[in-house]
């Protein structure tokens, strides 16, 4: 729902429901168990238009991931555990220019976790999944596309976000202000497209990733690393053809500039859209 407060000035907002139903059956332990989850997500945001190719906004929104079950959880210990919740609060700006030729979006956001899902440890070797952290994110984005022709298209995009436990703790020790795993500290991609209206179609990008931790304790950790991928082929109004370049496992596991591990895969595609009749 929308409300323009004048010709520049609006406020929008909205409200989600999310229910979710979860089983669990372990047929050698003759255990059923069932658990509902539901959650009422609300969402704010203004948009203020400084001219007809610039528009500042912002917005307060409410996020959800319902709760579940962890088969493999210490003995003596719950297999369920709660849905955890965020507020986003996020600002940024939002513009066309150069006569439409230049997209330009910034933003900057914070992100305030409860009852975080986390894998709990009770001894070095056993654990099971609780809602016992708190944590918080916050960084910004840019992305940017710019019409060099109207055949050929550049875009960059990039991110930084700091993602850190605001409290956690376990039988294995206190991880208050470690880095959440698998949030990487920046990312970026960078590429180009081009298009012609004869139906040759190819796009190029790189896209990285900045260092992250692979465990709560910020012991191990992956380096950054990034990933060259490219697209070529030929469209027409029903059938497109494409052989695309995609990184192989090997290379992800080391990181290097993709050249000896190259897999190219062809891809066919026919769109057949039927026409129907006139109602009578």
């Amino acid at each position: 729902m929308t409300y323009s407060i004048n010709d520049r000035f609006s406020l929008s907002g909205g409200v989600r429901f999310d229910k979710d139903d979860k089983e669990l059956s372990i047929a050698a332990e003759n255990l059923n168990l069932d658990k509902s989850y539901s959650e009422i997500s609300p969402k704010i945001s203004a948009e203020y238009k400084i001219n007809p190719n610039v528009m500042a906004y912002g917005t307060v929104a409410k996020g959800y991931k319902s709760g579940g079950f962890y088969s493999l959880a210490a003995e003596g210990y719950p297999r369920d555990y709660d849905k955890e919740t965020l507020w986003n609060y996020e600002i940024g700006v939002k513009s066309s220019l150069l006569n439409n030729t230049l997209l330009l979006n910034i933003s900057a956001y914070y992100m305030d976790i409860s009852d975080m899902q986390v894998l709990t440890g009770v001894d070095p070797f056993n654990g099971y999944i609780s809602n016992a952290a708190s944590a918080s994110s916050k960084g910004f984005e840019l992305e940017a596309q710019y019409k060099l022709t109207p055949e050929l298209r550049l875009f960059l995009s990039a991110g930084y976000n700091i993602s850190k436990f605001d409290d956690f703790s376990d039988a294995n020790g206190d991880y208050e202000n470690n880095y959440n795993p698998y949030a990487p500290i920046y990312n970026y991609s960078v590429g180009g497209q081009y298009r012609s209206h004869m139906g040759f179609f190819a796009r190029v990008n790189f896209t990285g990733y900045g260092k992250m931790y692979l465990d709560k304790a910020n012991e191990y950790e992956k380096d950054a690393y990034f990933l060259l991928h490219g697209k070529i082929g030929y469209e027409t109004e029903h059938f497109d053809i494409y052989a695309l370049y995609v990184p192989s496992r090997q290379e992800v596991a080391t990181t290097i500039l993709p050249v000896a591990y190259c897999i190219t895969l062809i891809s066919v595609a026919y769109r057949y859209l039927p026409v129907c009749p006139p109602r009578k």
